[in-house]
């Protein structure tokens, strides 16, 4: 595994952690206080209907109207201990304390307590029955405050602390719950985590390994396509250019070095395609005509420029046409060949050549261009007087005959080439078309066609 992609991994193992760590905890808290308050009330309506029997028991013993003595508060605490209540105060109108179990009755009620008589004198009178609370959380235990009448017209409040019943039991299924609770939330966020990670991680760490070894050269690598998602797409994008750095290499491996076009294997790969493809094309063979008395007279960079020159006509030609699906390469020296669709090779060599005709005269000194023509030395030694440089192009189609390979079209064009540069009493750059459809017919003598 790389650097990069472990740190990609784990920046969103680590963010994914604490996301699910925080929806574990937010969902936990909001359950748990929603338990906790159902557990707290039920243990509210609990301790309610003992406290109503508190009530009745505290008004039976308060009926007989006389104030409230030793033995009376003894009965009281002995009726509260058997409704099951923990610890019984009782309070005055005031707060003073009139007696609370296990403790002496002279202390006054705290500040707290005193809000809570009042409050159950206050629900006394104008909600029956209903008494002031308090829960005691940590203690586990429910706080009733019970106003009673006692000696006519005397109003008392007793504090009765009655347990919350049975809350270990719900504590713990409350707690069970929530552990359920995590583990699902848990286990649903570390599949989709292994989702994410087998549909984008996997996928992308593959194109990364890829791309790795094309970035050192090696362009021979291809990537699984997993699904036809943006994935799958970018893969199988991936897969493509792949292939098409390695018809490149290829290509420039054996490009001209000069012109940078295509070389030999290229163009014949590349006719042969289109042969096996069954498309109907037109091959154009150009070379250039006085270009060796034009090298020897001015020179190899001079002969350099004039072979970029016939490039840049070409490559012209085909711009300004559109040639749509148009190929040209470079055999070498000052030979050319291009291939285009049947319907545009007559515009394109007559562009071409229209091209090519009005700017090679400025590949020549003044004196020359002035002439018509430079002197040089024929290939036997002989010094005669040379037109200036102009382009035969022999056009071979499969239009009326067929063709199997680039050899059978080559050897037409060589023929038709000799033709061309023979032809007397034009001027000009000109061309020749094989429009015979008999493998056997003889070619004719004069040329098919030349630049208007």
């Amino acid at each position: 595994m790389t650097r990069a992609t472990s740190s990609i991994l784990l920046r969103i193992a680590l963010a994914y952690f604490v996301i699910t760590v925080l929806t574990i905890t937010g969902f936990i808290l909001l359950v748990f206080e929603n338990q906790i308050d159902l557990i707290s009330q039920n243990a509210v309506l609990s301790s309610l209907n003992a406290g109503t029997a508190v009530k009745y028991s505290l008004d039976a013993i308060a009926a007989d109207r006389k104030p409230l003595d030793p033995a009376a508060f003894q009965r009281i605490e002995d009726m509260a201990m058997k409704a099951g209540v923990i610890r019984i105060t009782v309070f005055g109108e005031d707060g003073t304390v009139l007696f609370r179990s296990g403790a002496a009755a002279a202390v006054t009620a705290t500040p707290d307590e005193f809000v809570a008589i009042n409050s159950a004198i206050l629900k006394r009178d104008f909600e029956a029955k209903l008494f002031s609370h308090h829960i005691d959380t940590p203690g586990r235990a429910v706080e009733l405050f019970i106003p009673f009448t006692y000696a006519g017209d005397r109003i008392a409040v007793a504090e009765v602390t009655m347990p919350m019943r049975d809350i270990a039991r719900q504590m713990g299924y409350l707690y069970r719950q929530c552990a359920i609770i995590a583990l699902l939330i848990l286990g649903l966020h570390a599949g989709f985590f292994l989702i994410v990670t087998r549909v984008l991680i996997q996928p992308l760490r593959s194109l990364l390994a890829a791309t790795e070894r094309v970035s050192r050269g090696i362009l021979e690598v291809s990537v699984r396509v997993y699904r036809e998602d943006e994935i799958g797409r970018l893969a199988r994008a991936f897969n493509e250019m792949s292939v098409a750095l390695q018809r490149m290499r290829q290509e420039a491996r054996e490009s001209n070095p000069l012109t940078g076009l295509p070389g030999n294997l290229t163009i014949a790969r590349h006719i042969d395609e289109r042969l096996q493809s069954g498309a109907v094309i037109a091959v154009l063979y150009c070379d250039l005509d006085n270009f060796k008395a034009y090298n020897d007279a001015y020179g190899f960079a001079k002969g350099d420029e004039a072979i970029l020159y016939t490039r840049d006509c070409l490559r012209k030609a085909f711009d300004e046409l559109d040639i749509q699906g148009g190929f040209i390469g470079h055999e070498g020296g000052d030979d050319f060949i291009a291939v285009t669709g049947f319907d545009t090779w007559e515009p394109c060599v007559q562009r071409f050549m229209g091209l090519f005709d009005a700017g090679v005269p400025f590949l020549y000194s003044e004196a020359d261009r002035a002439h018509g023509f430079l002197e040089s030395v024929d290939r036997k030694g002989n010094r005669q007087h040379f037109p200036l440089m102009t382009v035969s192009v022999a056009v071979v189609t499969n239009r009326w005959r067929s063709y199997s390979r680039h050899e059978e079209i080559a050897g037409t064009a060589a023929d038709l080439k000799k033709i061309a540069k023979k032809a007397d009493g034009t001027s000009g750059s000109r061309f020749a078309i094989d429009r015979r459809k008999d493998a056997g017919e003889a070619l004719p003598a004069e040329i098919p066609g030349k630049r208007e």
